[in-house]
């Protein structure tokens, strides 16, 4: 195989593929549309969902504590109030609502933030009121509960929600953790009327490593982690996008320009013509891969410098961008051999169908939590880079994800030595080089498939061609 012939059919293949605007918008023009527009959507989504607001209805205020008075309650935790028992008298349950807001507040880490909560007094539990949308969620509290609590009883607050509704099932989860947190401040009072510590009902002190966090340190880590599944499933499906116009376009394409026959009688043997193509289509996936990393990296690099950490790491995304050569690679070959088979463009695009139907999950499938690059999962083409491409992103140090690179990279390299034996063979088989364009698809070539070998075709005197069984 001559280098020199092979890269003189890849750089005609580049400079036609280069002439077409199709495969140059798609590559080049549709993520400069595409990543603004993405970046306008979130923000117009992020601001809708800061100005959403539910509707919270509340039956029985007036059964609520009325709350410490706050010099009462500033004395109180002061110590200066007097002694015990006065406390003691003097004390009462916290209150939950103040004028047109809670006073009870939640965990802020626990908070979702950017939805507002509206309270609005009801005279009854209806629940016609939810399914009218008058409100998202009915806080109902029980008759005498100021009573049962002073008589040391429990209480039975309920919540009535709409069912199959996404706001309504926001405002329960924005509720009920308001309400932990007001039961929490009830139970330290209960305690306190008893002469018993506030922390008496919590023995253990469990410090979680999350919780622990600053709220925009978990929201960084959050989208970080975020970013390390996303970037190589997009990486993936990328490259694959960048391989499957071009790979069609030189070979099925080809065929219906009439320029396959004056390639086939130049001096370039047949091997060297589709290494050549090989090659051509792997530039134009990688480079496909590229530019979309070049802005899908570029808007995360202008989102860290608003924020006080970095949500991706450059020198694990750099490995990422480099290891995307060898999946150029298993792409080109495969899309250019089903379209060297194929006998026209259209046809072509049918038999790429598989192509995307058995890549997509092997791509989700490294997205699954809990999933951890292992020897089994290297020897999976496209699961085993994905996952090394999330192991060289991680910002958790730990074991080198680099011994498991060899595997990864044989099984890539083994289905695509496979591909271009293919596509060679296929190259050097006349019968397929030069068949007449015909629709049908993938029930088109199973018939071919399944054709008996008996069959002979025969040419009458009008230059048609029709099969004989014998």
């Amino acid at each position: 195989m001559r280098g020199s012939i092979v890269r003189l059919v890849a750089l005609r293949e580049i400079r036609e593929l280069l002439r077409d605007r199709r495969t140059l918008f798609l590559v080049f023009a549709l993520p400069i549309l595409l990543y603004p527009v993405f970046g306008v959507v979130g923000w117009v989504f992020a601001r809708s969902i800061a100005d959403q607001a539910v509707i919270v209805g509340i039956v029985g205020r007036d059964q609520l504590p009325p709350g410490l008075t706050l010099p009462i309650a500033d004395q109180f935790f002061r110590g200066s109030l007097g002694t015990a028992a006065t406390i003691r008298a003097k004390l009462d349950y916290p209150g939950l609502i103040e004028g047109d807001q809670f006073v009870a507040k939640a965990d802020d880490s626990q908070l979702d933030i950017g939805t507002a909560l509206v309270l609005r007094d009801l005279d009854s539990a209806d629940q016609s009121q939810l399914d009218d949308r008058q409100v998202d969620v009915i806080l109902v509290i029980p008759n005498g509960m100021r009573e049962t609590l002073n008589a040391g009883n429990n209480v039975e607050v309920k919540i009535l929600s709409r069912d199959g509704d996404e706001t309504s099932k926001l405002a329960v989860r924005r509720l009920t953790r308001i309400l932990r947190g007001w039961e929490r401040d009830v139970r330290w009072t209960r305690f306190t009327r008893a002469g018993l510590p506030a922390n008496f009902a919590d023995p253990l002190r469990i410090i979680d490593p999350i919780e622990s966090k600053g709220q925009l340190k978990k929201t960084t880590d959050e989208l970080r982690d975020t970013l390390v599944k996303f970037f190589p499933f997009l990486l993936i499906m990328w490259t694959m996008a960048g391989a499957l116009h071009p790979a069609v376009d030189i070979t099925a394409g080809e065929k219906e320009r009439g320029t396959m026959e004056t390639l086939l009688i130049s001096p370039a043997e047949r091997v060297e013509i589709v290494i050549g193509k090989l090659l051509a289509v792997m530039t134009f996936s990688f480079g496909t891969a590229f530019w979309n990393v070049f802005w899908m990296g570029g808007g995360a690099v202008v989102l860290s410098y608003f924020l006080p950490f970095n949500i991706v790491s450059y020198s694990g995304l750099a490995w990422c961008i480099l290891l995307t050569i060898p999946l150029a690679g298993l792409f080109s070959a495969i899309s250019l051999a089903m379209g060297i088979y194929a006998r026209s463009t259209k046809e072509g695009q049918y038999y790429l169908m598989p192509l995307f139907l058995i890549t997509m999950p092997l791509a989700f499938w490294a997205m699954t939590p809990g999933i951890r690059l292992s020897w089994e999962l290297s020897l999976i083409p496209i699961t085993g880079m994905a996952l090394l491409q999330q192991a060289l992103m991680s910002p958790t140090p730990g074991p080198s994800p680099w011994i498991y690179a060899i595997p990864v990279l044989a099984s890539l390299t083994l289905c695509m030595a496979l591909a271009i034996w293919w596509a060679v063979k296929q190259f050097h088989s006349e019968r397929v080089l030069f068949r007449e364009s015909e629709t049908g698809g993938m029930a088109m070539m199973w018939r071919r498939w399944r054709k008996r070998p008996g069959t002979i075709a025969t040419t009458n005197a009008d230059g048609y061609t029709q099969p004989n069984n014998e």
